[in-house]
């Protein structure tokens, strides 16, 4: 087989670089042998330098992924995970130098990974702890006031939009992932919580730099999910199922948590 010919530029021997220490294998006996020949042995093999920066790459990769799945490192144990993220690594390579990316595609992959087997619920778990990071990251926006909607005509009510803050996210699980969460937080002792408990519905949200989980009903989460997906109040509530009854409560526990930030009218030729 021909080798692959010398990189021509510093960006093409990065680019190379970067895809050797992202390729499946354990050494670096595989690699691109223009890449190989550029090494400086200074002392140590080249193919096994290049191993060296693939292993340290590579539990950079499952470091983060520990410290961003806790709770599902701590359900499955350390072997378990390191296997699951070592496919996970190879389905997904970073291709961000931020860590907060590495598990973007971890909940789905799981999903998938795991469809049909017991561990089937680890891919909510995961999509729960994903969105805590979510929120710790997103924008801080300044709040309205529940006040706000008193100025609203009432003929306007039903199409207009409730813009929520960056820092909420929605998870409706058929599992019960917030019990599971809370009892596999670092001050618990990690009590089993069987899998069919029952459906859980959380919104989380970020209060002094940490998540928040609330477990709220399910048609109230749908309810919050359709409104940051942007549909105005009628068509969240037609889509979410929340009875009619219940949605004074639910607008006012979305104020009183600081999480509106405005309200915004549908532009004309726009309405849903």
């Amino acid at each position: 087989m021909n080798s692959p010919p010398e990189p021509t530029n510093l960006a093409e021997l990065q680019a190379r670089f970067a895809a050797a220490l992202r390729a499946p294998g354990h050494d670096g006996d595989s690699a691109d042998p223009s890449l190989i020949a550029g090494i400086v042995a200074d002392g140590l093999d080249p193919a096994a330098r290049l191993s060296l920066y693939r292993n340290n790459a590579r539990a950079m990769f499952v470091g983060a992924l520990e410290r961003s799945f806790p709770v599902v490192l701590r359900r499955v144990g350390d072997g378990y995970f390191h296997r699951l993220a070592a496919e996970y690594r190879d389905a997904h390579p970073s291709r961000s130098g931020d860590l907060h990316w590495i598990g973007e595609n971890f909940p789905a992959w799981l999903a998938d990974r795991l469809a049909g087997t017991e561990y089937a619920w680890l891919a909510d778990l995961a999509r729960l702890e994903r969105a805590c990071e979510e929120v710790l990251v997103a924008a801080d926006v300044p709040s309205i006031s529940i006040e706000a909607l008193a100025g609203v005509a009432p003929e306007a009510l039903p199409e207009m939009r409730l813009r929520l803050q960056p820092a909420l996210r929605c998870v409706s699980s058929a599992y019960p992932v917030w019990s599971v969460w809370r009892a596999n937080q670092p001050d618990q002792p990690g009590a089993a919580i069987a899998a069919d408990r029952g459906a859980e519905h959380v919104i989380v949200t970020r209060a002094d730099d940490r998540p928040v989980l609330h477990l709220r009903p399910e048609a109230e989460v749908r309810f919050v999910a359709a409104l940051s997906s942007g549909a105005g109040l009628q068509q969240a509530l037609e889509n979410s199922g929340l009875p009619v009854e219940d949605l004074p409560q639910a607008l006012a526990w979305l104020f009183q948590h600081g999480l509106v930030v405005a309200l915004e009218a549908p532009a004309p030729g726009e309405e849903e």
